[in-house]
């Protein structure tokens, strides 16, 4: 039987000080294998270790990690995972290992240590292990991929940044795109006729029902913390907004 968990909660909020936020990290497990999806930013390390210590397991334990894509927010902490191998699609390591220099997101110098990893490429349709399955969604970046897996006798994908938030359903588009628009509008539509329960890169899962979101799980409250310390601390203004404008930034062209 399969299980996932999250290990850690994704979001991402903007500001008029620029944009910031923290992707998902999955744990499912199939039989004995213990699978990582994504590995999160190093900004959160301990916060991923300790979430695998409250299930009584090490970095040691897992024993392959997927990577939906090369951004640094979601791959920094894949050298952890040395007994591992990392699954990744082959257009996507390619690109990271040579980027275009404008490129800021692509983590390249995390594609260069993976030389040294049990790194192995995966594709559309290919089988990660029984009811685990790869899903080609490109247009976020190049070569994105999501993972599609079978739980308690629903289709559950996992979708990374191809559908970073809820929102991305009734927009037909992620609120980031670097590589190509008709494609990640063509990757939407793939994944909404894949599954209706969705893991995305930067929100807590959801299940689309008719035209409704249903969030399943997760922290619906974000603590940021200041001081006084120094003599003084800046004020906060929390604004939500009906939609979410897109950015398009073909940098990966």
């Amino acid at each position: 039987m399969a299980t996932l968990d999250v290990l850690t909660y994704g979001f991402a909020l903007a500001s008029d000080q620029g944009s910031f936020g923290y992707s998902t990290n999955s744990l499912l497990r199939v039989g004995s294998h213990n699978i990582l999806i994504d590995t999160g930013p190093s900004s959160r390390r301990g916060f991923l270790v300790n979430a695998l210590k409250e299930r009584d397991l090490t970095t040691d334990d897992i024993d392959i990690v997927i990577l939906t894509h090369m951004h640094w927010d979601h791959c920094q902490n894949t050298d952890l995972f040395k007994n591992a191998r990392i699954l990744v699609n082959p257009t996507e390591i390619d690109y990271a290992r040579n980027p275009n220099q404008w490129d800021l997101a692509v983590a390249a110098g995390m594609a260069d240590m993976m030389r040294d990893m049990k790194v192995d490429v995966v594709s559309e349709g290919d089988t990660i292990v029984d009811g685990v399955s790869i899903l080609e969604t490109p247009g976020h970046t190049k070569g994105h991929l999501s993972v599609l897996a079978e739980v308690d006798g629903e289709k559950i994908l996992v979708a990374g940044d191809a559908m970073p938030e809820s929102g991305t359903v009734a927009r037909g588009l992620p609120y980031n795109v670097f590589w190509d628009v008709e494609d990640s509008k063509e990757s939407v539509e793939k994944m909404v006729a894949s599954s209706n329960i969705f893991y995305p890169g930067h929100d807590r899962p959801f299940r689309v029902s008719g035209e409704e979101i249903v969030y399943l799980e997760g922290p619906e409250n974000i603590h940021v913390m200041d001081s006084t310390e120094g003599g003084g601390s800046a004020s906060l203004t929390f604004t939500v907004s009906a939609s979410r404008q897109v950015n398009v930034s073909l940098v990966q062209k």
